[in-house]
């Protein structure tokens, strides 16, 4: 009987992490149905952007659900625009998140999905963003030594 319940609770301890709904699998398991009309209020903003390049700042605590909104968001508007989902957290550590380590993450995932879908990025854009990164960062070397 323990065995049993030992897997029960392991289970269960494995369903309440806290990590975006990616798969179809995943979300047809743990996704609540809320965001309906969110996800057409983000269609409704992309829609209506003049410059096709308007940001949005997507807020909330770890596990609220904005990856799962934003992963589905993705999925449906993937016919229809050039569309890369990703997690930051899977790309910096913890520690290391700022707005340049971010930044270099969309601009890499960006350029990534682009050229596994054979869509060309002009070379000017590619050596801009390589020029950017060098500008914003820097190597340090630490010499370590023993006796």
């Amino acid at each position: 009987m323990s065995k049993i319940l030992l897997e029960s609770f392991r289970t269960a301890y494995a369903n309440m992490e806290l990590s975006p709904l990616i798969t179809p699998k995943e979300v047809e398991n743990f996704r609540v149905e809320y965001g309906t009309e969110v996800l057409e209020e983000l269609e409704q903003l992309v829609e209506d952007d003049p410059s096709g390049s308007g940001k949005i700042i997507f807020t909330g605590h770890r596990g609220c659900g904005k990856s799962t909104l934003l992963a589905e968001f993705c999925r449906q508007m993937d016919d229809r625009y050039f569309t890369v989902f990703f997690s930051i957290s899977d790309l910096i550590e913890m520690s290391d998140v700022n707005h340049i380590n971010i930044l270099f993450a969309i601009a890499v995932q960006l350029m990534d999905a682009a050229e596994k879908q054979e869509i060309p990025i002009k070379q000017s854009i590619k050596e801009s963003f390589y020029n950017w990164f060098a500008t914003k960062t820097k190597t340090k070397i630490d010499e370590l030594g023993a006796s």
